[in-house]
């Protein structure tokens, strides 16, 4: 009994721990996307990751929204929008958001990851299998592979 509780204390911090470094890579990579900052989507979507990578989320969200309004075929911008939005627990948008960019990128590993969690959370067991499945068959990571496959199993016995 106590091991059991050990190991999924240990399974619990793991999966943290895996949200958070996507979570953090996703940030990571829009860092470095090189952005004409000459048009008004483009110049939000900066300050928006200025905002976030200081920590001023509700600023970072607002900047973030008028970009994608602006410019709703850009995926990152949908997926930044989406991870900010995750931080501020506005599901609504972020499943939104996640789902624009998966239309634009269907190889956005970000994004299927966080819509997976999303769906889970929303007890839509279907797309969430669906969402994991993508993830994981995109995925190189064996790792992220084995947290998908704990998420299909757990869903699939759920029914």
């Amino acid at each position: 009994m106590l091991t059991a509780a050990k190991s999924e204390e240990r399974e619990a911090k793991s999966e943290k721990i895996t949200r958070f470094l996507v979570l953090s890579f996703s940030l990571f990579a829009f860092s470095f996307r090189l952005v004409c900052a000459d048009g008004p989507a483009s110049q939000h979507f900066q300050t928006g990751l200025a905002y976030e990578r200081l920590g001023r989320y509700e600023e970072a969200y607002t900047e973030l929204q008028l970009a994608f309004a602006l410019d709703q075929d850009d995926a990152p911008m949908a997926v930044a929008l989406g991870v900010v939005a995750c931080r501020l627990s506005r599901w609504d948008v972020a499943q939104r958001a996640f789902e624009r960019s998966v239309s634009v990128d269907s190889g956005s590993v970000a994004s299927y990851y966080h819509l997976a969690l999303i769906y889970e959370k929303n007890n839509q067991t279907d797309r969430a299998l669906d969402a994991w499945h993508r993830f994981s068959s995109l995925n190189q990571d064996d790792v992220l592979k084995g947290i998908a496959q704990k998420h299909i199993q757990y869903l699939e016995t759920r029914g």
